[in-house]
């Protein structure tokens, strides 16, 4: 069946989200995107899980605007982290759509941008989201604020970026300061080695690290 864009309401604005995958499945993804908008390659990855029986949404959390542009897809998300309550409110709504009062297990997947919010929509969320999977994004340093985490969480590296190992080992630092755990593999590759569209694009790193994203799902949503 496939794939749809509806709109859910909220107590703010609505959120519109691409849907796709068996209605009764019980389990669930929930994708966030990168700074450019959801393009071609998350509809891809989303149908992908869906024909592997996952119930999954992409939350726009542009409302429909996508960008080739570095420059504009930097003035988005800085205009979305000062509306970070507002992006928090409609995550919620997204999880609350897949969850459907605990009938689904729920894990929510993002890269660079939308990795940041994949780990948001996890510690504003714990009681509903069943894995985190956090794709070469921003990390948390904080151990106070990794507190609420209760699921397993899965970080996927680029070695190429400037910041790593450093970023990697103040994350773990602090999971373990938090009394969490935290799964890790990396790859050498750039940041934005998942998306085709983009010059540093590594179909060899994206494949491997697809498959060790579908075996993590599999172990914690099954």
């Amino acid at each position: 069946m496939p794939g749809t864009f509806i709109e859910l309401k909220t107590a703010l604005d609505p959120l519109s989200a691409y849907v796709v995958g068996p209605e009764e499945s019980k389990r669930a993804l929930l994708i966030l995107h990168e700074w450019w908008g959801v393009k071609p390659h998350n509809r891809k990855l989303a149908d992908h899980f869906a024909t592997m029986g996952y119930r999954v949404m992409i939350a726009d959390l542009f409302d429909g605007r996508v960008t080739d542009s570095s420059e504009e897809a930097s003035l988005w998300m800085r205009e979305l982290n000062e509306q970070q309550d507002e992006v928090d409110e409609k995550l919620a709504t997204a999880i609350d759509y897949l969850h459907q009062e605990g009938q689904r297990r729920v894990a929510t997947y993002g890269c660079s941008m939308g990795g940041r919010q994949s780990l948001i929509a996890s510690l504003n969320n714990p009681d509903k989201v069943d894995a985190t999977v956090m794709v070469f994004c921003r990390m948390e340093s904080n151990p106070d604020r990794l507190t609420p985490l209760q699921s397993p969480v899965l970080v996927v590296y680029a070695e190429q970026e400037s910041n790593w190992p450093e970023k990697q080992q103040l994350f773990e630092a602090a999971m373990a300061k938090a009394g969490k755990t935290t799964e890790a593999i990396s790859y050498d590759a750039a940041h934005g080695f998942t998306n085709p569209e983009s010059s540093r694009y590594d179909s060899g790193a994206d494949a491997a690290h697809l498959k060790v994203v579908e075996a993590f799902l599999a172990r914690h949503l099954s």
